[in-house]
């Protein structure tokens, strides 16, 4: 008789260990979007005691478009004093003051190309664009002709 119910209790077991599998991987819900078939179920769940729930999800609004960053405008004046004036404020390593017309007007004559090759490459102690990494070849025009103007 031991050895009978033994038998039992593991034919027993085995079928309730594949129900338990069973109920352990099936869906927990369905999502369905409005206007649209339920999706995450199938028929034999539908049947069982426990079936997944539907659950109603409303369509997603639409996402409006940011809006486009607004880009300063470039400063001659204030850039000047952060990358510039060290040198062309002071005449350090023999850069030219801004102010003084005669100095300006002697590299200006070579052509505001040539000028804007030098600012560009670097020239003598000046290091390319001036330490101004962020500078475009606008920019660095646009301050060229702030300290010429001066």
């Amino acid at each position: 008789m031991t050895l009978t119910g033994l038998a039992s209790l593991l034919l027993l077991s085995g079928s309730l260990s594949a129900q338990s599998i069973e109920e352990n991987v099936r869906p927990v819900a369905q999502v369905c979007l409005a206007g649209q078939a339920c999706v995450g179920s199938t028929g034999s769940n539908a049947a069982s005691p426990r079936a997944a729930q539907p659950v109603a999800v409303a369509a997603p609004a639409p996402v409006a478009a940011a809006p486009a960053p607004v880009v300063a405008a470039f400063d001659a004046a204030a850039t000047y004093q952060m990358s510039c004036f060290a040198c062309h404020g002071t005449g350090a390593a023999g850069a030219p003051v801004v102010g003084n017309h005669e100095v300006w007007a002697a590299r200006m004559e070579k052509g505001v190309e040539a000028v804007m090759a030098n600012v560009v490459n670097g020239l003598n102690a000046m290091p390319p664009k001036g330490m101004c990494m962020t500078c475009s070849d606008t920019d660095l025009r646009a301050l060229v002709n702030y300290m010429a103007s001066q």
